[in-house]
């Protein structure tokens, strides 16, 4: 099956949310065709699996849980923008043939001349069908930024910042919600969709955003890639993205109509006030957006807030029990020969099976999530400290588990062998430092050490570092290295080993007298 899988999700989700829905009503919310969605929607049944046994499988497990695996060969060839074809037919005395040759030396693979002719006269020809929009309660909500921004002072004098003007609004009740922030970044994207979430106390079926970067990474001609920050966020409420047309306002009228009521409304009347925060600015807009939900309409009894709480609130989907946690993504990340990847100087395991494979990570402000192929395979707690590992027993291969187990025992066996001073070393090292893997090394080195200079020369070491409280690797490799300890010995010699001589002045002669 060619459908790519995100987009059979899609189909699920909407055959199990409604199963009395026609394969064309799914197919119109989702532009693909009837058949496909039919094809799929059997496959379903036959399968006999619910919703929740699907929707956590990964992408292999799907595509072998449904038989959908891609097994087709042969490719359709590439067809233009014809939007673009038409802006340029637009222009004094251009013809189909020379826009085709010039698009053809762009896409030598593309259609040839006929197909160009043809197809295009067909694309002209639909243009001029409109089609009333019927909107279901619960079912959509249009996203989308506001053209006009907003200055913010700065109280102490510094450059002036421009506020965003975030603008959602439900398909059926109209009911509006606003919200500034200082960037389209898909860190503030994704804030506003949790806030507006919060406000509406419940999630729409689709949520409609425009093509804006924070949503949709790249458009296709047969798929739609989803900014995976963004998608994420929007899974965990059960909801799904469908993103507009490119330049297809009538895609999202119900976001357009929104933002010219907003920037007439409400961004207009605050022209002259002067704002210093974000928080400022929020207040008045949202004391305009309540008035605003609460106006009556002008064609229809009863205003967007009575509309949406009489009807639409109801048909929305429960909020989960925590709102959902901003997190960033890290793509493409080769995992090493020693199963850890790296992330802000520390590193994490991952099952050993998936040595230098590629994986992604989901990263909070607490926590690392690292994914293979839409499936979570290690989750660990963030380190703060940089340089730290954090390696989890089930991801070691048998072979280290059982070395890392007998190993500290027979090191400690060693210890005992040698004398109390090494073995206390030793039990230190391996027992009582936090980093037990560090622990670990600095043992098998002070072992090495001894293979090298001998076991008594450690146990003497191992005395003389206690004694001053040194246990760090290194100090113990500068005191065999500077022989620190036998520089002391001969001082203590030499001192209690001077004659007695009239010429040699003792203690007694620097007392004061009295």
């Amino acid at each position: 099956m060619r459908l790519p899988v995100h987009q059979q999700r899609d189909i699920a989700r909407m055959h199990f949310y409604d199963p009395t829905q026609s394969n064309r009503a799914i197919a119109r919310g989702l532009h693909l065709s009837p058949n496909t969605v039919g094809t799929l929607r059997g496959k379903i049944v036959e399968s006999g699996l619910t919703w929740n046994e699907l929707r956590d499988l990964d992408d292999d497990q799907w595509t072998s849980a449904l038989d959908t695996k891609n097994h087709s060969i042969a490719q359709r060839k590439l067809a233009p923008d014809w939007e673009w074809v038409d802006q340029q037919m637009q222009a004094e005395d251009a013809t189909l043939n020379q826009v085709w040759l010039e698009w053809r030396a762009q896409s030598p693979d593309g259609i040839g001349f006929t197909q160009f002719c043809t197809q295009y006269k067909t694309w002209k020809r639909a243009q001029h069908i409109v089609m009333r929009q019927v909107h279901e309660p619960g079912n959509s909500l249009f996203v989308d930024f506001a053209g006009r921004t907003v200055e913010i002072r700065d109280p102490n004098g510094g450059p002036s910042s421009y506020a965003q003007i975030f603008v959602a609004a439900l398909g059926y009740s109209s009911l509006t919600y606003i919200q500034a922030v200082f960037s389209q970044r898909i860190e503030d994207w994704i804030q506003c969709h949790i806030d507006c979430f919060a406000y509406l106390g419940g999630v729409p079926e689709w949520v409609v955003p425009d093509n804006l970067k924070a949503a949709v990474l790249r458009r296709m001609r047969d798929e739609i890639i989803i900014n995976p920050a963004y998608r994420s966020c929007l899974d965990y409420y059960s909801t799904a993205p469908r993103p507009t047309g490119v330049r297809k306002p009538k895609h999202k009228s119900k976001a357009e109509v929104a933002v010219k009521i907003i920037q007439r409304g409400i961004i207009f009347r605050l022209r002259n006030h002067v704002f210093f925060s974000l928080e400022e600015l929020n207040a008045e807009l949202w004391k305009g957006m309540e008035a605003l939900n609460r106006h009556p309409f002008k064609n229809m009894p009863g205003s967007r807030m009575e509309r949406f709480t009489e009807v639409e609130k109801n048909k929305l989907k429960p909020l989960p029990d925590f709102p959902y946690e901003l997190c960033n993504w890290r793509y493409r990340v080769r995992v090493g020969d020693d199963y850890h990847v790296a992330h802000g100087r520390s590193h994490y395991s991952v099952p050993h099976t998936l040595r230098g494979e590629y994986v992604d990570l989901r990263y909070t402000s607490t926590m690392l999530e690292v994914m293979h192929r839409n499936r979570r395979v290690a989750l660990h707690e963030l380190l703060k400290e940089p340089g730290g590992v954090s390696t989890k027993d089930e991801h070691r291969p048998i072979a280290h588990i059982r070395v890392l187990e007998g190993e500290p025992k027979a090191l400690l066996t060693w210890a005992v062998s040698v004398g109390g001073k090494t073995e206390e070393m030793i039990r230190y090292h391996l027992e009582s430092r936090k980093d037990m893997t560090n622990g670990l090394k600095a043992a098998r080195r002070i072992r090495s050490l001894a293979h090298l200079h001998g076991d008594s020369r450690i146990q003497e070491v191992c005395a003389y570092a206690l004694a001053l409280n040194l246990t760090a690797l290194r100090s113990i490799e500068s005191i065999i290295k500077q022989s620190a300890d036998k520089q002391e010995l001969v001082k203590e010699n030499l001192t209690s080993s001077l004659p007695n001589h009239e010429n040699v002045r003792g203690g007694d002669y620097f007392e004061v007298q009295s």
